[in-house]
């Protein structure tokens, strides 16, 4: 009795733990897109100026640099 006990447990337990991952895997791609949706605000909203310096809106300026380049069109 006890060992099916353990089993329930265990079983309830990995449950937990896959929930756990992909909670965790939303929650990295949710980061994700609000920082590209950041960037892009900031980038629309003040183009001269960044007012966030972060990662995503310093590549998003990076490529539209490159963007209005001739060579790389």
């Amino acid at each position: 009795m006890a060992e099916e006990e353990v089993a329930k447990l265990q079983k309830h337990l990995a449950l937990l733990r896959q929930e756990y991952v992909k909670m965790q895997q939303k929650l990295a791609d949710t980061e994700r897109r609000c920082a590209v949706l950041a960037a892009q605000t900031s980038s629309q909203a003040a183009p001269s100026s960044a007012s966030e310096d972060t990662f995503i809106s310093r590549l998003l300026e990076f490529v539209a640099q490159l963007h209005q380049q001739e060579h790389y069109r």
